[in-house]
């Protein structure tokens, strides 16, 4: 009887463990235009997804037949399962397709030094987010627009020009 009660509770510790191992990390915080954002990043599990080799070496050529945006040479740690935005009780899923690396545990603003992730909804219909990604490895950009309704990523780039214009302009320019 005792053998089994030990057995039960090793088998639950290790499934807990297990769970906190392999479960998403899960980043949720509210921008200053009353805009909440929750960012998803699951463990990249390379059985679960295409990776193509460049024919001239050994490093990642293209996830899924896409060109991966915040690795190096390496498999990704991680990739960006979801993007979510609520404002004024509307829901939108933004585009994180071909984001890896990307979030880990940083918050979107380090006081006096930099935000990582910036926007705003006009209305329930229009909105507008900036984000920078990175774990040291790979730094890129993306930015949405949500245009009556439809959401669109208009940029996903790792190019240094857009990388310093986006710590410097996190949120994007209004246009009357």
């Amino acid at each position: 009887m005792i053998i089994n009660k030990k057995i039960k509770i090793l088998v639950l510790l290790i499934l807990s463990l297990a769970s906190s191992i392999f479960a998403d990390k899960v980043s949720t915080f509210e921008l200053l235009s009353n805009v909440k954002v929750t960012i998803i990043e699951s463990k990249f599990d390379k059985k679960s997804f295409n990776i193509e080799r460049c024919s001239n070496n050994s490093s990642i050529c293209k996830i899924n037949g896409s060109i991966p945006f915040g690795i190096d040479l390496n498999i990704p740690k991680t990739y960006v399962k979801d993007i979510k935005i609520e404002f004024d009780n509307t829901f939108y899923t933004l585009n994180s397709k071909d984001m890896y690396n990307a979030w880990g545990d940083k918050s979107f603003y380090v006081k006096d030094t930099i935000q990582y992730f910036g926007g705003e909804c006009f209305d329930k219909k229009h909105c507008q987010f900036r984000g920078i990604f990175s774990d040291a490895s790979g730094s890129f950009v993306a930015e949405w627009y949500i245009i009556d309704g439809l959401p669109v990523r208009t940029i996903l780039s790792n190019s240094n020009d857009l990388i310093n214009l986006f710590s410097e302009n996190i949120n994007p320019p209004i246009f009357d």
